[in-house]
């Protein structure tokens, strides 16, 4: 049984050509080529170095010392943390936006702000986090009883001695690649609007 044509081509390769035909829309509209101005080159630089950041590299270092020597050291990437579920959307939306989306310019450049502004949120957050499981801590020296209050200010003090967190590579890289990612999206944004 053969298919029926419609338009000049037989059903079964039409269907099959739809996907084709989606994937390579952007190449068949009356707009700028993907990948065509330095603004896609430079916000594909900030892609690939998101994709290091987020993927490859550690965001936090915990260290415990006492008397000069560390006596326990650890690296976390993102992904210790739910947000890190955030990027990989991130990740799937600029790299749809660098190849489909006529107004790439404007979803790299608030790629890029989000990446800014995330690290920004990253820092406090842990931070707050670290501060909070230290308070827990103390809290519950404070509540032996007879001795709690002294207790806690020696857990206190015993930890900004000995406990140090930091931020690593990832967490630098990725304010890195915000940066980057703004700069390409203005510049194609730019482009695209000089070319209308």
């Amino acid at each position: 049984m053969e298919d029926k044509e419609t338009d000049g081509a037989p059903l079964h390769k039409k269907k099959r050509g739809s996907v084709y035909g989606f994937l390579r829309s952007p190449l068949d509209g009356r707009y700028p080529l993907p990948m065509r101005d330095a603004g896609d080159w430079i916000a594909a630089l900030g892609v690939a170095l998101f994709v290091v950041a987020v993927f490859a590299l550690p965001w936090i270092k915990l260290s415990v010392s006492a008397f000069g020597s560390s006596l326990y050291s650890q690296e976390f990437g993102l992904f210790v943390s739910p947000w890190a579920w955030g990027m990989v959307a991130l990740l799937v939306i600029m790299a749809a936006g660098l190849w489909f989306t006529q107004a790439r310019g404007a979803v790299i450049l608030g790629a890029g702000f989000y990446c800014v502004i995330f690290s920004i949120i990253f820092y406090v957050g842990a931070w707050q986090k670290v501060n909070a499981i230290i308070g827990d801590i103390v809290g519950l020296a404070r509540s032996v009883p007879l001795i709690g209050r002294l207790l806690g200010t020696v857990i206190t003090e015993i930890t900004k001695r000995t406990l140090h967190v930091g931020l690593s590579s990832g967490y630098y890289l990725s304010i890195a690649a915000g940066i980057i990612l703004i700069v390409g999206g203005a510049i194609r944004l730019s482009a695209s609007v000089g070319s209308e």
